[in-house]
C-alpha cells in the first residue's frame, strides 16, 4: 500500500454554535482519485477549504506530505493545486494574461501556459478578456490555472460545475490521464455518475459527518440492495426447473424472470445460467452508487427522525 499524501485527523469546523464539520478523520493515498460526495450543505466544500488552508479548522490536524496545513502556510501550499467551485478572476485581463499572472507568482515556465490553454480548449480565446467568458469558459480557465504548476496533488471543488456535457467529459478524461501519470486527485461533487466514473474511493458526507468511506466495489458489496438479473428464454421455460437449478429467489415478470443475488454471488449466478441452452437475453442491473447513497441517507434520516 502506498503512503498517504493527505492525513485528516479529528477535524472540526464550528461557526458560532453550529458545527459544520464534525470530527472527521481520513487519509488519502498517493496516486488515487478520492471523491467527497454529499448533498448541498453536507460540509464537502468546508472540508476542502480547510484542506487547502483557505479557512482555519476549529480543531484537529491536517497534513499534506507530512506538512501541517494552515492559512498562509506557504510550504503546505506548494504541495498542491486547487480549483475552487467559484473562480474569481480579474475581468479585464485576457486568458493569456491571467495565466501569465498566476505563472509568474509561482515561477512557472511560460511554456506551461500554452500547454494548459490547449488542454482546456481555450487556445483560440487566449486574447479574449476573461470578463467576457461564459460560466463554462471561466471554469475551464480556472482548471488551466490549477494545471499550471503540475503539482503532485490536485484538489478540485465541483470541477464540472457550469460545464456543458462535452467539456464535462473532457475534464474527466484529463483527470484520468493526470492520475495515470501519477497525480493524486481529490475532488468534491454531488454528481453521483461523475463520482462513480472517476473515483477509486469515496467519502460520503451528510450534515458535517463522514457517514461512509471505502472503494466503490466495497460499498456495493456491503449494500442492502441486491443485484437483479433479468433473463428471457426462447419459448416457454419451466419455472420449477429454474428453481431447482438456481439457488436464488426468482420473480416471474411477464415473459421474463428476475433473479436476485448479492454482489459477490453475481458471477456464480451467471455461471449457473449457462446450463440453460434456450436463453434469449440476459440483462444485469447492479447496485449503483445512487442506490448506495440513497440507502445510507434514508437510514440516516430515519435514525434522526
Amino acid at each position: 500500500m502506498t503512503d498517504p499524501i493527505v492525513c485528516i485527523t479529528n477535524v472540526k469546523k464550528i461557526y458560532g454554535k453550529k458545527e459544520v464539520v464534525k470530527n472527521i478523520s481520513l487519509s488519502i493515498n498517493q496516486g488515487e482519485i478520492f471523491a467527497l460526495l454529499g448533498h448541498n450543505g453536507a460540509g464537502k466544500s468546508t472540508l476542502i477549504k480547510m484542506l487547502t488552508g483557505l479557512i482555519q479548522k476549529s480543531s484537529g490536524q491536517i497534513s499534506i506530505n507530512g506538512i501541517d496545513v494552515a492559512p498562509f502556510q506557504k510550504n503546505a501550499k506548494q504541495q498542491f493545486s486547487y480549483l475552487p467551485e467559484i473562480m474569481a478572476l480579474y475581468p479585464h485581463l485576457t486568458a493569456k494574461e491571467t495565466l501569465h499572472f498566476f505563472a509568474e507568482l509561482q515561477n512557472i515556465p511560460e511554456k506551461n501556459e500554452d500547454e494548459v490553454l490547449e488542454i482546456v480548449g481555450l487556445s483560440d480565446y487566449k486574447n479574449q478578456k476573461v470578463g467576457d467568458f461564459s460560466k463554462g469558459m471561466t471554469q475551464r480557465i480556472g482548471f488551466a490555472i490549477a494545471l499550471l504548476p503540475k503539482s503532485p496533488l490536485l484538489i478540485l471543488d465541483e470541477p464540472t460545475s457550469g460545464l456543458d456535457p462535452f467539456w464535462a467529459i473532457q475534464f474527466k478524461k484529463v483527470i484520468k490521464h493526470l492520475n495515470e501519470e501519477g497525480t493524486t486527485i481529490v475532488f468534491a461533487s454531488h454528481i453521483l455518475s461523475e463520482v462513480e466514473d472517476l473515483a477509486d474511493r469515496v467519502g460520503i458526507m451528510s450534515d458535517g459527518e463522514l457517514v461512509a468511506l471505502g472503494n466503490i466495489q466495497d460499498l456495493k458489496r456491503n449494500a442492502k440492495d441486491e443485484v437483479k438479473i433479468k433473463v428471457s428464454f426462447k419459448g416457454i421455460q419451466d419455472v420449477a426447473e429454474l428453481t431447482n437449478k438456481l439457488s436464488y429467489p426468482i420473480e416471474v415478470q411477464k415473459d421474463s424472470y428476475i433473479l436476485s443475488c448479492t454482489y459477490d454471488e453475481k458471477l456464480e449466478a451467471l455461471k449457473a445460467l449457462q446450463s440453460f441452452e434456450n436463453i434469449k437475453d440476459i440483462e444485469i442491473k447492479e447496485v449503483t452508487l445512487e442506490d448506495i447513497y440513497h440507502e445510507i441517507l434514508t437510514k440516516r434520516y430515519a435514525m434522526n427522525a
